[in-house]
């Protein structure tokens, strides 16, 4: 930890709110999900909680880049580009329609270091997620900040894909449905003319936790197994330019590990899944 951000550590927020059922069937159709969206009292999947939580402040305390400000919550970093570089999550009790949950967010480290494209700094944040008194999940997500412009990198050799093996694609609506649905309003997931001209990506960047829960979807359809755990690792962007796949395989008795590759094969996501045992 950098002693400059000492004061962030351990910093906390809480927030309360219902999961409605108005919302559980937007995401439920804006996810393509088929069947019917869960109703008052049952359960919606576990990375529902995606829409949980979220910071809301008014406009003139947004960044350029449609996050918060920083220097409240977060630590004033001066690096531009902000990313969520991945998760891990612990499921203890579904979440159903109607919970009125409260969740906790505390930071837990914040780690400085100098890569080959330069300064970046790492942010630790626990959030924790409960109804009434009990414990229904709990997230420990990794936030990166970075100067570095996006580079076009080398291409590795091909990824195969596992046993499990899905083609999909997304287009600029689907992201900001999601957005609206995360309250996430980074803009290089649904402003094109940002994302291009100021960050320098090719086109729109697929979040993400979206590409995270498509896998966790994607696990429990194809296991038909219930998540106990389940953690991602962000590596390289996929934008909405070009199909990607979702891949996988069982890893042992009540484990797998899962994959988001782009439209090159190139690995974009990895992921692993441990199944509440039989």
């Amino acid at each position: 930890m950098n002693s400059e951000y000492n004061e962030w550590l351990g910093k906390t927020e809480v927030f309360h709110e219902q999961i409605s059922e108005i919302n559980a069937k937007r995401f439920h159709h804006t996810l393509t999900q088929n069947g019917n969206p869960p109703s008052s009292g049952e359960a919606v999947f576990p990375l529902f909680l995606l829409t949980l939580g979220e910071p809301s402040v008014p406009p003139n305390q947004l960044g350029e880049d449609g996050h918060p400000k920083r220097g409240s919550f977060m630590p004033p970093i001066p690096l531009k580009r902000r990313m969520f570089a991945g998760a891990e999550y612990e499921f203890h009790r579904a979440l159903r329609v109607g919970d009125e949950v409260k969740t906790t967010w505390n930071i837990t480290d914040i780690t400085r270091k100098n890569g080959s494209s330069g300064e970046l700094v790492f942010i630790n944040i626990l959030r924790e997620f409960h109804v009434r008194e009990t414990l229904c999940a709990t997230e420990n997500r990794n936030i990166v900040f970075t100067d570095s412009d996006p580079k076009i990198r080398e291409l590795n050799a091909p990824e195969e894909s596992g046993e499990w093996m899905e083609e999909m694609s997304t287009n600029p609506l689907q992201l900001f449905r999601y957005s609206a649905l995360t309250f996430n309003c980074h803009r290089i997931h649904f402003d094109l003319a940002y994302a291009t001209e100021v960050e320098g990506y090719p086109g729109l960047v697929v979040h993400g936790p979206l590409l995270a829960t498509w896998l966790s979807l994607f696990v429990t359809r194809k296991s038909d197994r219930e998540l106990k755990k389940f953690r991602f690792r962000a590596k390289r962007p996929v934008f909405d330019l070009h199909h990607f796949n979702l891949t996988g395989d069982l890893s042992g008795k009540d484990a797998a590990k899962l994959r988001v590759l782009d439209h090159q094969l190139q690995l974009a996501v990895s992921a692993e899944a441990e199944f509440v045992p039989q």
